[in-house]
């Protein structure tokens, strides 16, 4: 099928795509690019951080890319979960250089860090990964959850994700404009109501968002991976509205991502009921007891996943530059065949 007619932008030419996809993930795997850099025992820890930062992003704007060119949503969930743990890697250079387990991964005072953290949520919810959502609040929240309830947006769509149970009340709203809306939205009893607010949320998103650097990006040489609220799609699939008809006029709002949702909702009923579970829904550190026999994996090393006997104490992995070893339950509980 012509590039043309599987594209969800029109900005998006399949030459720009191809150029774009293969100039940044050069910067990131060339000899000398991002990873490169990263793994170097001659990079001074505060580079690293940068270079970690740079490589999360980049990854999550070209799945952003991807999206925006007509890949797979299939494809796209299986990449998700990688955006995740490049956050993670990072997040664990950022504690151990400046000894502070609970500094916030996505500052919530920064439009940037505001929008690009709501857009991962709304993503990981439209594409059935509800499993990603404790290891997200686990970058917001540190380790000792010191920063838990800074905003009731935040908040609002954990609770969906995670429960109730395991979040925590907020009276603040980081970013007003345009969020305001999309946290009434989510709060509104009547579909009505709901939608109404969706519209205005909507109507306002792209010019709200003037002050991100991704914005009228289409308009320069570089940096256009594709406008998208994917949180506003999220709000819908969430609150049960059938009808989302009338915000299919936004370019931005992910419309065939939400028909995804609805179409596969059963076929990944088992991951949302797993997530539910209190025992694996959080990271656990290493040297704690594993509370549920299972597969585990950690980010602060590849191809970690392994089965642990609950009761079993949790490895640390040394020679890691993650610093505290997290471990995760795996979202994949088969075991390897043979």
């Amino acid at each position: 099928m012509s590039f043309h007619l599987i594209r969800r932008q029109q900005f998006l030419s399949e030459k720009y795509y191809k150029l774009a996809t293969e100039v940044h993930n050069q910067i990131i795997d060339d000899d000398d690019g991002l990873e490169a850099s990263l793994a170097s025992s001659k990079t001074e820890p505060k580079e690293k951080i940068f270079f970690a930062h740079g490589i999360a992003n980049d990854k999550f704007n070209l799945l952003m890319l991807d999206y925006t060119a007509g890949e797979s949503e299939v494809i796209l969930r299986e990449k998700n979960g990688g955006i995740i743990a490049n956050y993670e890697r990072y997040a664990n250079l950022l504690w151990k250089y400046y000894y502070d387990d609970n500094r916030p991964v996505f500052d919530l005072a920064i439009i940037d860090d505001y929008a690009t953290l709501m857009q991962i949520i709304g993503l990981c919810f439209l594409l059935h990964r509800y499993d990603l959502l404790p290891r997200i609040a686990a970058l917001q929240d540190g380790v000792n959850k010191e920063n838990a309830g800074m905003d009731t947006l935040f908040e609002e769509f954990m609770c969906y994700g995670m429960g109730p149970e395991e979040r925590y009340q907020s009276d603040y709203l980081c970013c007003t404009k345009p969020y305001r809306a999309l946290f009434h939205a989510l709060t509104e009893l009547s579909d009505e109501a709901r939608l109404k607010e969706l519209n205005t949320y909507l109507k306002h998103w792209y010019k709200d968002l003037a002050g991100c650097a991704w914005h009228d990006s289409h308009k320069a040489e570089g940096g256009y991976f594709g406008y998208w609220s994917f949180e506003a799609g999220a709000a819908v699939v969430l609150l049960g509205i059938e009808d989302d008809s009338s915000l299919h006029k936004y370019l931005y709002y992910p419309k065939d991502l939400v028909a995804w949702y609805r179409a596969n909702k059963t076929k990944y009923l088992t991951d949302t009921k797993a997530l539910r579970d209190p025992a694996t829904n959080a990271g656990i550190a290493a040297g704690q007891f594993c509370p549920k026999s299972g597969w585990w994996f950690t980010p602060a090393q590849l191809n970690s996943r392994r089965y642990v006997q609950q009761g079993v104490i949790f490895p640390a992995i040394e020679g890691s530059d993650y610093g505290t070893t997290f471990w995760q339950w795996s979202p994949d509980q088969s075991a390897p065949t043979l």
